[in-house]
């Protein structure tokens, strides 16, 4: 007897159950499938040295780095990796553009959308978070890999801001990565606090740098939301635990790479993480949807209502947030699919609530 299609809901449900032990690789030992990040031993060595810090020295080890002016920004970063790059878009603190890679001896192009601390200290306002939910949009269209680098103390948190939909600009940037039916990276360059960071995360892979910090709010901010406890940012931080060793291990990213921007001798780490990476990310959605056939049936049921829709629904391929019309040559294929559901899952995994 064939079995009973999964309806959208309990494709849904399904995930709730798999995000408990999903991974894009084996967990335990990600440098074997990824190339440039450290291994295991590596960073358990940096934890345990973590773990015997008090908070000024751990302050010194871990954010003072990232806090540094002198760091070296995306578009800088950009251009030392020395590949052919086209269609370059700088907007102070957004900087964009498309690189081309050789990914097992075929020249592919990525689509970078990055936080340049180079300008406003990456600090992104609402028409930032806008012009990045478009990009995304364009480069999943042309089925162009995203890498996004996050490097910023938060959104611009400001009057002006906010009166222009900060929040409004935030949420569509989030819905548009999570809705990109490509295979997405993102990679904590430095600084990834709050609103301003949290979008670009949306990622099937997270990846940071051995320096990258990264928390759903800054530090300071908790500390003044934290106010009853007394306690100062520094604590914070380390209560909390922002450095990538501390991440890794809390299994909020993916992989820590071998490289600090600066690191010229080291930048190769970099670049190979950002293709081999790309190429894991493909791998397993293939063999994901080969083992579960309701991806494939979720897929043909989204045909159908996109030839032949209800009156009163918009085709689900039209939910794009920057369009509600798509034309059949940008619909997504079976992959696409499994792109966002996967993403779904690993977004989902990291999603927990802890009390200290």
């Amino acid at each position: 007897m064939a079995q009973e299609p999964l309806s959208v809901d309990q494709l849904y449900i399904n995930a709730e159950s798999l995000a408990a032990d999903f991974s894009l690789f084996p967990r335990k030992e990600p440098a074997s499938v990824v190339s440039g990040l450290l291994t295991e031993r590596q960073i358990e060595a940096a934890l345990e040295n973590l773990r015997g810090m008090e908070v000024d020295e751990y302050i010194a080890a871990t954010v003072a780095p990232t806090e540094e002016s002198k760091r070296p920004g995306a578009k800088a970063l950009i251009q030392a990796l020395d590949v052919p790059v086209f269609n370059e878009i700088d907007m102070g603190p957004l900087y964009s553009a498309e690189l081309e890679f050789d990914s097992n001896g075929t020249k592919r192009r990525f689509g970078f959308i990055t936080q340049n601390r180079a300008h406003a200290s990456g600090v992104w306002g609402p028409e930032h978070h806008t012009e990045a939910a478009r990009l995304a949009s364009n480069f999943a269209i042309r089925s162009m890999p995203i890498v996004t680098f996050m490097d910023t103390p938060g959104a611009d948190p400001y009057e002006e801001a906010n009166a222009n939909n900060q929040a409004h600009a935030i949420s569509l940037l989030i819905a548009e990565m999570c809705n990109a039916d490509i295979p997405t990276i993102g990679i904590i360059l430095g600084l990834g606090y709050s609103g301003g960071a949290i979008p670009l995360a949306a990622s099937n892979l997270i990846l940071s740098v051995r320096d990258g910090v990264f928390n759903t709010i800054n530090p300071k901010g908790l500390a003044n939301i934290a106010r009853k406890y007394n306690l100062s940012w520094q604590e914070c931080a380390k209560q909390v635990g922002v450095s990538a060793y501390e991440l890794y291990e809390q299994g909020n990213i993916d992989g820590i790479i071998d490289y600090v921007p600066g690191e010229d001798d080291k930048l190769d780490n970099l670049k190979a993480a950002i293709v081999t990476g790309i190429q894991n990310v493909e791998n397993s959605i293939a063999r994901f949807v080969a083992d579960n056939e309701y991806i494939s049936d979720h897929y043909r049921r989204a045909v159908d209502r996109y030839l032949d829709p209800a009156p009163k629904l918009v085709p689900p391929e039209a939910s794009s947030s920057l369009s509600m019309t798509r034309s059949v040559t940008e619909f997504t294929n079976v992959f696409g699919v499994a792109y966002r559901y996967l993403r779904y899952l690993g977004v989902r995994k990291r999603i927990r609530a802890t009390s200290t």
